[in-house]
């Protein structure tokens, strides 16, 4: 037996093992890279082979019938889709062109990458999943109801409300978006027309502004406490304005918005405020409730979501009660505001999630929707000696004011249409981005 036979010492183990590790740490980012660009590379040869299959069968159909002019075609028409994919779409543009958009499965190997465009130019992009799983799975098992009223939230920053909606609450809970290349906030997730939809509003306004105005001869020219469209009523100013101005991604210059008493319209809407159109992409309508809220008594905050959800108008008596536009109590539509109870639920102060409207000046502080001044909620006053009267919001309480005013603040509202994707983490330094 050979007794001077050593091993390694246990100096020289730690060594090789550390020199393992720094291996290790190096190669396993570029291994995770390889393997990322190779699914980006995959999935965009798919596409693409798709976008040729799709040119070629336009072309095809046109050569059999000159007259054939399709704007868009099935996947399925053109290529056999695998599980690894959640979804396909072709659409053709003028020149029969097709423009192909193709998602990976959840869960599958090319979980969270889209890739759109044609077979000369196609992006594909990873790191994505989609938005209202993303947020459900946020809340789902670990959110505090808020009919607890305790103020407390889960370490998302979230809460589920009284009626089964995902919602941020607190001071400044992470829910930051760059939407529009801007700043935006999300509310939360919500069941809207039969589906999960994510709802944001605008960090900072976009001016002050009339919720509506209306001649002298028509409530005072206080205007009209009416969201949506109703008979011949054509609807608030706002809601017009924001529907059309706001929208319009081609605006070339600033425009005239309505901002005071007696059809005044002199307030300047800047071009630059306008939603582009990648973030029109992302939106779609929604039914948007417009019932009444009550302005006398106390009331719950939950109370408030319902009364929203309800069927009260216009119920005044007074010289300026004259305008003879029925109430509605749903308007389907792009953009609109936040609810008065958005706001309250916003706050994390237990009095505030008790009781929404009382004589409290500070009621619904660390709230991560308090904004500096007077805010425009879409929920009119039903009850009050006026017809024009509509719910603001302020830095720690809620009020009401005539709807004709021109220094309160717009903070526009809208809902991303089913499918949208995300990815960040919410923070100021790393915002959550989406794409289609």
């Amino acid at each position: 037996m050979n007794k001077n036979k050593k091993g390694f010492t246990l100096v020289e183990l730690l060594a090789v093992i550390v020199i393992l590790a720094v291996i290790l740490i190096i190669a396993i980012p570029q291994i995770m890279n390889t393997i990322k660009t190779a699914k980006l590379k995959s999935i965009e040869g798919s596409a693409k082979l798709i976008a040729t299959n799709a040119d070629k069968d336009f072309l095809s159909q046109q050569a059999v019938n000159s007259s054939y002019n399709a704007t868009s075609i099935p996947c399925s028409d053109v290529a056999k889709l695998s599980d690894d994919y959640s979804s396909c779409s072709i659409t053709y543009d003028s020149n029969g062109v097709s423009t192909v958009k193709l998602k990976g499965a959840n869960g599958g190997k090319f979980s969270g990458i889209t890739c759109t465009g044609t077979k000369d130019n196609m992006n594909c992009v990873g790191g994505y999943t989609d938005a209202a799983e993303y947020l459900a799975g946020l809340c789902t098992g670990t959110c505090p109801k808020s009919e607890d009223n305790d103020g407390t939230v889960n370490e998302n920053g979230m809460i589920q409300d009284k009626y089964g909606n995902y919602r941020y609450q607190g001071s400044d809970p992470n829910n930051y978006v760059t939407f529009n290349d801007e700043t935006w906030r999300i509310i939360g997730l919500f069941d809207v027309d039969g589906e999960q939809r994510v709802k944001l509003v605008r960090y900072n306004s976009i001016g002050g502004f009339s919720w509506d105005s209306s001649a002298e001869n028509v409530n005072g020219g206080y205007g009209i406490n009416q969201w949506g469209p109703s008979g011949t009523y054509e609807g608030a100013d706002l809601m017009r304005e924001l529907n059309t101005d706001y929208l319009n991604s081609s605006l070339s210059a600033n425009t005239l918005w309505y901002n005071g008493y007696k059809d005044k319209k002199e307030g300047t809407f800047n071009k630059n405020y306008v939603l582009k159109e990648s973030a029109q992409a992302l939106i779609g309508d929604a039914t948007w409730y417009t019932g009444g809220v009550p302005h006398r008594g106390t009331i719950k905050l939950e109370d408030a979501y319902a009364l929203e959800r309800g069927t009260l108008g216009k119920q005044c008596s007074s010289s300026f009660c004259n305008d003879t536009v029925t109430r509605t109590y749903t308007w389907t539509g792009k953009v609109g505001l936040i609810y008065l109870s958005d706001f309250g639920y916003a706050s994390s102060n237990t009095s505030c999630l008790a009781i929404l409207l009382t004589s409290s000046s500070d009621l619904c502080d660390s709230n991560w929707m308090s904004y500096p001044g007077y805010v425009y909620t879409i929920s009119p006053v039903s009850d009050y000696t006026y017809p024009y009267n509509v719910w603001i919001t302020t830095k720690k309480w809620v009020g009401h004011t005539s709807a004709e005013g021109s220094t309160i603040s717009i903070r526009p509202s809208v809902y991303l249409i089913p499918g949208v994707q995300i990815k960040g983490s919410g923070t100021t330094a790393d915002p959550y981005v989406f794409a289609e």
